[in-house]
């Protein structure tokens, strides 16, 4: 009896696990189902076209006939998430909610606060505290300046220098020789020549060009001359190229006008002798 007791026992138990087991498949495979399949929402159910006039009725249903298709496409987009029955009874429930007007338990949070926006407040108040220390920083430094070096009062001279417009090489070269000039002085020749290289100097440190050398300003000029001499003539080529191919072109186009012209005149020919040949005339 015993033995029969244990064994019943025994089978009841597998049973009922064997029961949870289906019943858990159960809700995985209902969970795959779009839900909208087998359940109807209260506000898209469709409308019975009873009582409406016939074009009535004919907008109605081609209207029916485009929101199924939409569903249609929508349900096969890979890219939109369709809704499982736990969605759409949230959704259901938070209407509810709204409906209903029930306010949160806990009153530190509100009704619409979720993670995603609790995330995104944290990012915009570690973003402002970001900008306020970027602020104090650039009232800190805004007075450097990349590649320039502040000597005493040059600051105001170095931003005349920068919008100043640029010195052509010819007035660079007349100013070179006219400091190598003063500078062959025997009684100022040497202050103006220490005075001049800390000037230089001073321009260099703040990114300025400096150029006072006659002789490679000469190399300068000369290759520039060079150069455009040689545009010139690339220039000049280019368009008797050009003029060659036009009078070329409009050659051609006189001459296939002329033939063409001929043509017609001997099909004309041709024609008014074919009519001459016929028998009777």
């Amino acid at each position: 009896m015993t033995k029969k007791k244990v064994k019943l026992d025994l089978e009841s138990d597998n049973i009922v696990d064997m029961i949870h087991r289906h019943a858990d498949f159960s809700d995985k495979l209902i969970n795959l189902i779009p839900a909208r399949i087998y359940l109807s929402d209260d506000d898209k159910e469709k409308k019975w076209f009873q009582g409406l006039r016939k074009e009535e009725k004919v907008n109605a249903k081609r209207e029916t006939i485009e929101n199924l298709k939409k569903a249609k496409r929508y349900r096969l987009d890979p890219e939109k998430s369709v809704l499982t029955t736990l969605d759409l009874q949230k959704q259901k429930l938070e209407k509810e909610k709204e409906k209903f007007g029930i306010k949160p338990m806990f009153l530190g949070l509100q009704e619409d606060d979720t993670f995603e926006k609790m995330r995104e407040r944290r990012l915009q108040k570690n973003k402002r505290k970001r900008d306020s220390g970027l602020n104090v920083v650039e009232e800190v430094v805004k007075d450097l300046t990349y590649g320039y070096v502040k000597i005493g009062d040059d600051d105001e001279e170095y931003a005349k220098n920068r919008k100043k417009k640029r010195v052509s090489k010819a007035k660079e070269l007349e100013m070179a020789m006219k400091l190598e000039n003063l500078k062959k002085d025997p009684e100022k020749g040497d202050i103006l020549a220490t005075k001049h290289s800390w000037k230089a100097a001073i321009s260099r440190a703040a990114g300025i060009k400096v150029r006072d050398d006659p002789k490679r300003l000469k190399q300068r000029i000369r290759k520039e001359k060079n150069r455009r001499e040689k545009n010139a003539e690339k220039w000049k080529e280019r368009v008797e190229v050009q003029q060659k191919v036009r009078v070329e072109k409009q050659q051609k186009r006189s001459e296939n006008i002329t033939d063409r012209i001929q043509q017609k005149k001997m099909r004309k020919i041709a024609k008014r002798e074919k009519k001459l040949l016929r028998p009777g005339y």
